[in-house]
C-alpha cells in the first residue's frame, strides 16, 4: 500500500474554501483511479497550511495524477500561496 501526501499553503482565512474546492474536485475523481482506497484533508488555520492524505493499494500512476493535480491547482490559484509539495510513501505498518 502507498500513502500520498500533498502539503500546501493557502492565503489567510482560506482553509475552509480550499477544503470545499478540494472535496468538490477530488470526490468525483479519486474513487475511479486504480488502487484508490480513501483520502483525508486537513488544515492548520494558524499556519495557513493544508494537507491532503490519500491511501492506495498501489503507487498512484503519475500519468493519471499529474494532469489532475494541474487541473486542481488551476482552480485554486486565487486562494493558494505557493506550489504544493508532494510526497509518496510505501506503507510498511498500520495499526
Amino acid at each position: 500500500m502507498y500513502i500520498r501526501i500533498v502539503r500546501a499553503q493557502q492565503q489567510p482565512g482560506q482553509g475552509e474554501e480550499l477544503a470545499r474546492r478540494w472535496q468538490a474536485f477530488w470526490e468525483s475523481r479519486m474513487p475511479s483511479l486504480p488502487g484508490f482506497r480513501h483520502a483525508h484533508f486537513g488544515v492548520n488555520r494558524e499556519a495557513n497550511t493544508a494537507v491532503a492524505i490519500s491511501v492506495w493499494d498501489q503507487r498512484p500512476d503519475p500519468a493519471l495524477m499529474e494532469p489532475l493535480g494541474q487541473e486542481f491547482r488551476a482552480q485554486v490559484t486565487d486562494i493558494s500561496a505557493g506550489e504544493p509539495v508532494l510526497e509518496e510513501y510505501e506503507m510498511l505498518g498500520d495499526f
